[in-house]
């Protein structure tokens, strides 16, 4: 019997579109009351990306690491922490409108039919990963979840990923081979998380990284969306099988 590989998915740009972290950056982007600097080449998805990793349940925490990562672009001390703040309360508002990532569904639908274990594994906070599996209906598909409060470490580092897997071994009942094992990012440091636990990666360049960024993580696997992972010859034969 073919023994199924075990696909782990990040979230943001991956799952899910991510347009209301873009949205919320693109209007705070436009508040000319915060003085931007060295905004010439920063993208949307950027500036939320720094958010995303200065967030925390721990608002203190999550005042110091904003007051670090976006001291180049908003010089004022407290024009940097009110940033912060409004942007913490309004890009909730927007989540309602995210939608899965185009082609992303019917691949789901194909490897949960053919018995192949999905998961998540997100460096997104807790609550708001469990908003997504209850909105979006998730668990139709996915069977075990590990987001940024589940886990001492974030991505890169591997802990993530191991924590999941032993969720996954318990469900699933055999043994795990992590050559068996993939992760499907967007992000050099999913690339490098996946590295770090010893398995396999493969880069979508359908999401926020940049191509050369990617290449330059060297994952396992480069593809230009999701629907071509059904050209890997593992997931063809599989599903054939």
């Amino acid at each position: 019997m073919l023994v199924p590989p075990i696909l782990l998915f990040d979230f943001d740009g991956v799952v899910i579109t991510q347009k209301a972290l873009e949205y919320t950056a693109l209007l705070q982007l436009r508040n000319k009351f915060y003085k931007w600097k060295n905004t010439q080449n920063l993208r949307l998805i950027d500036l939320a990306r720094l958010f995303e990793e200065a967030d925390s349940k721990n608002r203190y925490k999550a005042l110091i690491r904003a007051y670090k990562v976006y001291k180049r672009y908003i010089p004022s001390r407290w024009r940097r922490l009110i940033f912060f703040l409004i942007f913490k309360r309004n890009y909730p508002k927007y989540e309602i409108y995210e939608t899965l990532k185009p082609n992303l569904e019917e691949i789901l639908i194909k490897f949960k039919q053919a018995g192949i274990p999905l998961g998540i594994v997100s460096n997104t906070s807790g609550k708001r990963l469990d908003f997504f599996r209850q909105t979006l209906s998730l668990d139709r598909y996915f069977s075990a979840y590990i987001s940024r409060d589940d886990t001492p470490y974030r991505k890169p580092h591997p802990y993530p990923i191991f924590s999941i897997l032993i969720n996954i071994k318990r469900k699933y009942k055999f043994s795990i081979d992590l050559n068996n094992v993939y992760l499907i990012g967007d992000l050099p440091t999913d690339i490098l998380s996946a590295k770090n636990a010893y398995i396999k990666s493969i880069a979508l360049l359908s999401g926020h990284g940049t191509k050369h960024d990617l290449e330059e993580a060297n994952p396992t696997f480069i593809l230009p969306d999701i629907k071509n992972i059904l050209d890997i010859d593992l997931f063809k034969k599989f599903l054939l099988d």
